[in-house]
């Protein structure tokens, strides 16, 4: 099945496998254990993607990787997770898995039908790592690799998980392999344990079968015990000190992948169209009320210091000749033209940018978006392409809606302060007006640039939560900064 032959690899100077060797046959359970930080889940990366010729697959068979605590997306239910990877797999004849081979794949993993219309955020531990080989069955692997499946996990979630991967194992004839650092679950779901020591594997425990007696298991997990003292030290050391980061080139080629990924064909419109419109809800109708009360707000405000202004400066024989009436006549509402785009835009980048680059960021940083690469759901399609048009929409309704607001709270300041019996005729735009503030083509360039600056900041690689509040902080800035050099430009040109 598997068959790694004299494997060397490494990051840079630091080499994590030298000329390491290892075979996996169809219903064997292999399990891996070692230090922290000594490459078993790189290794088990590297087999999954194909990443060295090192690594033999048979023919016409695919392997897949359940990463920990699952990866399902959150803001789908069980049944929903199951059916996009579904779409994205159909079988040789092209058909599509129903509701009733996909909800038989659930209940053969102990699901309950009670909980397949639930958020996966409301499942448990346990639950949440079946569904998840439910979701991985959809793809019809032959080695399915278990990145620390038990990790969180207590007792009774560990026996039911056990007897899962066993299912899987024994009767489904699938070749599994896992990394492990828990001694209770090794000694129920393995073949052989290799301990991952010297950057090779070292075979500590070879059992044929599964345990068949509590006391068959209590002395398997006692031989491990002893085995592992050494790997289950704690390893100490200085903290890794973080320089600040800038990641000027991740938004850029971030920005690059984006524009890449429009032009397709949808393999899925459903799901594509779904994350969408999510976007799109996140981003502009969750956030209307409040971009309509900032621009009544600063409509009226700026009529206000109109008035004011009118007031101190037409004093003496002026007030004779220009009244405030006629001032406000002469400046109507153009002025919306010109100052609502950039600050609608600018608004847009720190309101929904946050918003969406934080849910997109947090994707990434929980491999959401690597589990779906790896059940060959393209990111590419499913989550980039549809989220930067679903933005570039709701960045042009903003600034539209935004405007709208602007004016209306002029209007409505208009009507009260300079007691005009036609506010909204003299605060009337034309074609001319729009033309000449270059309305339509500031809201197009903002639009482009913020919604591809969120989803490159948003999708960027990302490992911790610090990664991620940074490049949440850099999505504002590098929206609002384009923003601002857009306008400065049009106004200078």
């Amino acid at each position: 099945m598997l068959k790694i032959d004299g494997l060397d690899f490494g990051f840079g100077e630091k080499a994590l496998f030298e000329n390491l060797d290892l075979e996996v046959e169809r219903g064997e359970h292999v399990v891996i254990v070692g230090d922290s930080g000594g490459g078993k889940s790189s290794l088990l990366s590297l087999i999954v993607d194909s990443a060295s010729s090192a690594i033999h697959l048979d023919r016409q068979s695919s392997a897949t990787m359940v990463l920990q605590e699952g990866a399902l997306l959150d803001h789908l239910n069980v049944l929903d997770n199951l059916r996009l990877v579904a779409r994205y797999n159909r079988p040789s004849d092209g058909s599509e898995l129903g509701d009733t081979e996909i909800e038989k794949v659930l209940q053969q993993l102990n699901i309950d039908p009670s909980l397949f219309k639930v958020n996966v955020c409301q499942l448990s531990g346990g639950q949440m790592r079946r569904v998840a080989i439910a979701r991985t069955l959809l793809t019809s692997p032959d080695l399915i690799l278990f990145d620390e499946p038990d990790a969180g996990l207590d007792l009774a979630n560990l026996v039911k998980l056990a007897d899962t991967v066993n299912e899987l194992s024994k009767t489904k004839n699938k070749a599994c392999m896992t990394v492990s650092h828990n001694p209770f679950y090794i000694a129920q779901v393995a073949n052989k344990v290799f301990r991952l020591q010297g950057k090779r594997l070292t075979l500590i425990a070879d059992w044929p079968n599964l345990p068949i007696s509590k006391q068959e298991l209590h002395d398997r997990q006692l031989v491990l015990q002893a085995q592992l003292q050494e790997v289950l030290e704690p390893i100490t050391g200085s903290p890794a000190t973080s320089n600040p980061e800038w990641p000027v080139g991740k938004w850029l080629i971030g920005m690059a992948s984006s524009l890449a990924c429009m032009p397709h064909i949808p393999r899925s419109a459903r799901d594509e169209f779904s994350i969408a419109a999510y976007t799109f809800y996140l981003s502009f109708i969750s956030g209307a009320i409040f971009f309509a009360l900032v621009g009544l707000m600063l409509g009226s405000t700026i009529i206000a210091v109109v008035r004011m202004l009118a007031d101190n400066s037409l004093t003496g024989l002026v007030s004779y000749f220009v009244k405030p009436e006629n001032l406000i006549d002469m400046m109507g509402g153009r002025y919306v033209l010109y100052l609502a785009p950039a600050i609608g835009a600018m608004l847009f980048a720190a309101r929904s940018g946050s918003i969406v680059s934080n849910w997109l960021g947090e994707m990434v940083r929980g491999k959401r978006v690597r589990a779906l690469q790896l059940l060959n759901v393209p990111s590419c399609q499913y989550l980039r392409a549809p989220s930067a048009l679903a933005l570039f929409l709701a960045m042009f309704c903003t600034v539209c809606w935004f405007t709208a607001s602007v004016w209306l709270g002029g209007v409505i300041a208009t009507g009260q302060l300079f007691d005009v019996h036609a506010p909204m005729q003299i605060m009337a735009l034309s074609a001319y007006d729009l033309r000449a503030s270059y309305f339509w083509i500031k809201t197009l360039i903002y639009s482009v640039v913020v919604a591809l600056t969120i989803v490159a900041l948003g999708l960027a690689s990302k490992k911790t939560s610090h990664q991620l509040n940074v490049h949440t902080t850099k999505t504002i800035i590098y929206s609002t900064l384009s923003v601002a050099f857009a306008e400065l430009a049009i106004i200078l040109l």
